[in-house]
């Protein structure tokens, strides 16, 4: 059974990233549930500079460049410290003034972590997607567990995607995109069939709850 940390937010990160466009933050999303799981997507990179266990995601569209940089070891939960479109357009690196940003939030959380405050957070409650209101929340979520299970094969093994494809028979632009965290032209089906090729075996155990009823009038 495969459990995932919960992604949990500083408020003024997750207001950010609500303002990146939709393709954006499904990646997004994906590539933090894949953390949360376990995994790293490729586009997940260290920031150095900042002690050990914060990443950052390079998550690049049409619209312009975005990033999303996470916290791995600060409790239980999986931290979302800041997100913001890159403007430059000169160089890779992260400019200093959000570095900065991002240095005075992880101050500010551990402070808040230790004195049990919740006020400029955003606790998760284990589907990220969810929790962000996506309409196909537990489909996404579950695509991107079983994206991470792939990718710590391939790592473990130290496969490339193009001796992944030669051992399963599956293109290596797949696995370029799951590494990637693209996963909108994955089902849940096609995504189980390439664990399967991996000689990975698939237990899944499902639970079906009511959902809780909004409060409202009785009716008469």
């Amino acid at each position: 059974m495969i459990e995932t940390r919960s992604i949990s937010w500083v408020k003024a990160a997750r207001k950010e990233f609500e303002t990146f466009p939709d393709k954006v933050r499904t990646q997004g999303l994906a590539a933090l549930t894949i953390a949360a799981a376990g995994g790293k997507a490729d586009i997940a990179k260290p920031l150095h500079g900042l002690g050990s266990g914060v990443l950052e995601l390079v998550l690049n569209d049409r619209s312009g460049t975005y990033r999303v940089v996470y916290a791995l070891q600060l409790g239980e939960d999986l931290w979302v410290v800041h997100a913001f479109q890159k403007r430059s357009k000169s160089g890779i690196k992260t400019p200093p003034r959000e570095i900065e940003v991002v240095r005075q939030r992880l101050k500010r959380l551990k402070e808040m972590l230790a004195m049990k405050d919740d006020v400029e957070l955003v606790r998760g409650k284990g589907n990220v997607f969810r929790d962000l209101g996506h309409a196909n929340a537990d489909a996404e979520h579950l695509k991107a567990i079983l994206a991470a299970q792939i990718i710590k094969v391939l790592d473990a093994r130290q496969m490339t995607v193009r001796g992944a494809e030669a051992t399963t028979r599956i293109a290596a632009a797949d696995f370029s995109r799951i590494r990637k965290a693209r996963l909108d032209r994955f089902t849940i089906d096609r995504l189980m069939t390439i664990l399967g090729r991996l000689d990975q075996k698939i237990e899944m155990r499902v639970r079906v709850r009511p959902r809780v009823a909004r409060a409202g009038p009785v009716p008469r």
